[in-house]
């Protein structure tokens, strides 16, 4: 099935800490370059705009369970749970410093923050 255009990254679009709700565009996880943690990518519901957050596994915070369980055979392996993830708040990390950008902003983008309704497997297209 293909999937309609994705809408262009707004760059104009005015910072501002917002909670667009979940969305249900498509965002996927994979495992992140050094295996330590989990990548969640796509694009963000306000503007836009390419993002990537990596939650490291074993973090407080990050619906992760720790390597420790994993390692000792105990558990499955660390944030594979889609689950998780989509009980996580994500955040507009899209690189580009939007107006009226605070300088002590937490993350580069517009400042949406939202929840997934769902998450695939491998890389985003």
């Amino acid at each position: 099935m293909t999937e309609p255009p994705r809408p262009s990254h707004d760059f104009t679009a005015v910072y501002a800490e917002d909670e667009p709700g979940p969305t249900a565009l498509p965002f996927t996880r994979r495992a992140s370059a050094d295996g330590h943690g989990i990548v969640v990518e796509g694009n963000c519901p306000r503007c836009h705009g390419r993002t990537a957050t990596e939650y490291r596994h074993g973090l407080p915070g990050t619906g992760t369970k720790g390597l420790l369980t994993w390692l000792t055979g105990a558990g499955p392996e660390p944030g594979n749970d889609t689950a998780d993830l989509t009980r996580e708040v994500h955040f507009c990390e899209c690189g580009h410093p939007h107006p009226n950008l605070p300088a002590d902003a937490a993350f580069v983008g517009c400042g949406a923050s939202w929840r997934l309704t769902a998450l695939r497997s491998g890389n985003a297209t």
